[in-house]
């Protein structure tokens, strides 16, 4: 009977942890938050998800949101860095993919073609599911740290930026030890200045989507099947909008296995892939203190 009851209880603990991480209370920002890539301002204000394994809080004062997420799962890790991560904005509190940040890229968004061989090759060298080391995804991520797009309703409404250029919008990603943090500061309202806000106000739920990308095999079939060594070397290196409406943009516009190699090397029909990452939370925001 006692251990019907501590199961009982587990499976309670289970539940309520379930609901805590569907939704969560912003907290009234003090300040003290800086968009470095550390999460130590944020202290014991992250709520753990145990299904995906990582962090998450969120922030928030009269004119910014700001946005906590940080990892310690390698498996997690590489999804982001390789396949990137959108950031989605849905103000309205359901799950719209209207408004969102990519950040960092997909390396097949990437322009560089060196970056991309040696991403392809890193992914057909997970065939036997060989985790990748902490130095390596650090130098991968160092390589993807400085382009962002903001994207729109449709998948080809993108803004292609650097970090730099953002007006308003602050991000950074970065590890600390072996935790990879990532942090966001968005602005709630539009200014003169500020091309891209939620356009929402304290009084409001809205909604927070996390969601990395995919891989296209077939683009990286016909690099290989051109012949052009971009895929396949045994002696590579083993590395791999603006809103519409009312939201994003202001009136300034501003499977678990990665596939094989066959052969001296290239992309195998059927190839398959761990499922992206997707997580939603709604997000209560703080009125004041």
């Amino acid at each position: 009977m006692k251990n019907l009851t501590f199961l009982l209880f587990l499976f309670s603990l289970v539940i309520i942890s379930g609901c805590n991480n569907k939704t969560i209370q912003s907290r009234w920002s003090s300040g003290n938050v800086v968009i470095d890539g550390n999460d130590t301002d944020w202290g014991s204000t992250l709520t753990y998800n145990d299904k995906s394994n990582f962090m998450y809080g969120v922030q928030n004062d009269g004119k910014n949101l700001y946005l906590c997420f940080a990892t310690n799962d390698p498996d997690l890790q590489a999804k982001i860095i390789r396949m990137g991560l959108t950031v989605w904005f849905d103000r309205t509190g359901g799950d719209n993919q209207n408004f969102g940040i990519k950040y960092p890229l997909n390396f097949q968004d990437m322009n560089f073609h060196r970056t991309e061989s040696e991403d392809n090759q890193s992914i057909m060298r997970q065939r036997n599911q060989e985790p990748m080391s902490s130095d390596r995804l650090k130098s991968m991520l160092s390589r993807k740290l400085n382009d962002l797009e903001i994207v729109g309703r449709n998948k080809d409404d993108l803004t292609r930026m650097t970090v730099s250029e953002l007006k308003g919008i602050e991000v950074k990603m970065a590890f600390q030890s072996s935790t990879l943090v990532y942090e966001m500061k968005m602005p709630l309202t539009f200014s003169p200045g500020i091309p891209y806000a939620l356009n929402t106000d304290t009084s409001q739920t809205i909604s927070i989507g996390l969601e990395t990308g995919t891989i296209d095999f077939s683009k990286i079939k016909s690099r290989g099947d051109r012949g052009d060594g971009s895929i396949g070397s045994d002696n590579a290196d083993q590395g791999m909008g603006a809103g519409d409406g009312d939201m994003g943009t202001g009136d300034e516009g501003g499977g678990n296995s990665y596939g094989r190699r066959r052969g001296g090397g290239g992309y195998q029909s059927g190839a398959s892939m761990p499922e992206p990452f997707s997580f939603w939370s709604e997000v209560k925001l703080a009125s004041g203190k």
